[in-house]
């Protein structure tokens, strides 16, 4: 439960440092938190990768509590590129430790046939190759450029995660103060909208002043557990 929700609270603090026509490298340090106690640290860092692409890593780990004693930290790695005024994703790997068990993923997107090829562990899912396809990290560097070029309302991604390729909803909401360690932010409030009817919630709050990196992700579960992220400091 904690490696789940660690998982998907890595997946929605990546962002960009988004600015109209481009994006701008950073490194972005956070905490974490379950239930208001500490439970990990997470590192979020965009770069260009030397191949004219950009490179958005993930690092998160549990440093207390049973997080801590079993040694939970997950890697994620998405290459992506901007074509056509978009973001689209070129390669995309996940690693899962805890205690002995390591569990990988992987997206693989192949040009010459047209076909995406997700891996998770031992199984193989293939789809049809689209313009503008994103994995499930880098959904959320295309979230943050987007409100940083003003855009509102409801907001749509094609994403490919394990056996599922699909769209992705989110809804721009307004600006709001946001409480982190180094102080209150001005931030722009963005809500995950799901259709599965399991009762997770996910928010996430755009730093203004950060270059619209999130500076905080709150995901509360159905059964009321709450995971959050909040920004303790950010390099440029």
């Amino acid at each position: 439960m904690i490696a789940r929700c660690l998982l998907a609270l890595a997946a929605a603090t990546a962002g960009a440092a988004a600015h109209a026509a481009t994006l701008t490298p950073y490194v972005a340090h956070y905490e974490v938190m379950r239930n208001g106690k500490p439970l990990g640290t997470g590192t979020v860092t965009l770069e260009p990768d030397g191949r004219g692409h950009w490179q958005l890593t993930s690092v998160t780990e549990g440093t207390r509590g049973l997080a801590s004693l079993a040694g939970v930290e997950i890697r994620e790695r998405s290459v992506v590129d901007v074509r056509d005024d978009a973001i689209e994703t070129l390669d995309y790997t996940y690693t899962q430790s805890a205690g002995w068990k390591t569990r990988k993923r992987s997206v693989r997107f192949d040009h010459a046939n047209k076909r995406i090829v997700s891996r998770d562990r031992d199984r193989e899912f293939g789809f049809d190759l689209q313009a503008g396809v994103l994995d499930r990290q880098a959904v959320s560097l295309a979230l943050s450029r987007d409100v940083a070029r003003g855009k509102t309302g409801r907001l749509s991604y094609t994403v490919v995660d394990r056996d599922e390729l699909g769209p992705q909803d989110f809804v721009v909401g307004p600006r709001e103060s946001v409480p982190t360690p180094g102080g209150n932010l001005a931030a722009v409030r963005v809500d995950r909208e799901r259709k599965d009817g399991r009762g997770r919630t996910t928010t996430s709050w755009l730093g203004i002043e950060q270059g619209f990196v999130p500076v905080r992700v709150l995901q509360t579960e159905a059964d009321g557990d709450s995971f959050d992220m909040r920004l303790v400091s950010i390099e440029r």
